[in-house]
């Protein structure tokens, strides 16, 4: 069986080099003949996995969420499945179908794991599996990206994130579905397609991959004190609850504002607003891990 490992050697906090030849080991002496890729610029991974769909009968892809969300772009609409070995920093998306960054893991999905298909979001043409972050959060990912070298952890984050609370002025945004206008004020915008969020904020917390629907939490603020209430409120899971909060399942949104607004994808920065994102229901097929429990 041929199996296509797409690896960012950038990803996380320190190389691994020896860990990735660690697995392709493992995998050959089980009888997969892999063939690797490596990724040096945005947009390798969604070509290399679109390659890869003509002829692998699986692909594996070596770090982070933004990764994770180029190779799965490239196997939308195949029969291909994806597998995460995670080595970034958060590795979200790898923690909600249950996978552990280690050789055995690869080689028990490939022997025996269950395919799982999964919705895709589309935001500005662009694929993720994970969520849509607008404003606040966005800004630090913006921040961040302005400083970043190579390997990061989560310390890097620290001086964004310090910056962006003092500075950021959350700017009013507008948010409709279909033209149907939903809310327009100040605050925190978040449209997911999983629950899984940074340090484990699972902001949109019932947010699930496999209903065919975009949940859009919106966290209304105008300044520091709101913005840590709906954190202390995120921390013990009461966020939804709060009455100022808008929580629905839609099938698609559009957020945009009448100045330039930070927008991330799964952690990475991407652009400003406007932004129009939609829903492609169970359009990726995922190889979970058989004792997961995620299938």
């Amino acid at each position: 069986m041929q199996v296509v490992v797409i690896i960012n050697p950038v990803a996380g906090a320190a190389p691994h080099n020896a860990a990735v030849r660690q697995m392709l080991a493992r995998l050959e002496k089980a009888g997969y003949r892999t063939i690797t890729r490596i990724t040096r610029i945005a947009g390798d991974g969604r070509l290399m996995a679109r390659q890869a769909a003509d002829s692998a009968k699986a692909v594996v892809v070596v770090g982070g969420d933004g990764t994770v969300g180029e190779v799965a772009a490239g196997l939308i609409g195949t029969s291909v499945p994806l597998i995460i070995w995670p080595r970034g920093t958060e590795n979200l998306v790898a923690k909600a179908f249950g996978f552990q960054s280690t050789p055995e893991c690869i080689l028990t999905c490939l022997q025996s794991g269950t395919d799982k298909p999964v919705d895709v979001g589309t935001a500005n043409g662009r694929s993720f599996l994970l969520l849509a972050g607008i404003g606040f959060d966005a800004e630090v990912v913006h921040r961040l990206k302005q400083l970043r070298s190579g390997h990061i952890t989560h310390l890097n984050y620290a001086g964004p994130l310090w910056r962006t609370f003092w500075e950021h002025r959350f700017p009013a945004i507008r948010v409709s579905s279909e033209g149907q206008p939903i809310w327009q004020g100040h605050g925190l915008v978040f449209v997911a397609n999983l629950p899984q969020y940074a340090i484990g904020l699972n902001v949109v917390r019932d947010a699930r991959g496999d209903d065919g629907l975009l949940d859009l939490c919106i966290l209304p603020c105008h300044g520091r004190i709101g913005l840590i209430g709906h954190a202390l409120r995120t921390l013990v899971r009461r966020q939804i609850e709060h009455p100022s909060v808008v929580y629905q399942r839609l099938p698609s949104v559009r957020v945009e504002a009448a100045v330039p607004v930070s927008v991330q994808i799964d952690g990475d920065e991407a652009g400003t607003l406007p932004l129009d994102i939609s829903i492609q229901p169970a359009s990726l097929i995922v190889r979970i891990p058989p004792a997961s429990g995620k299938g």
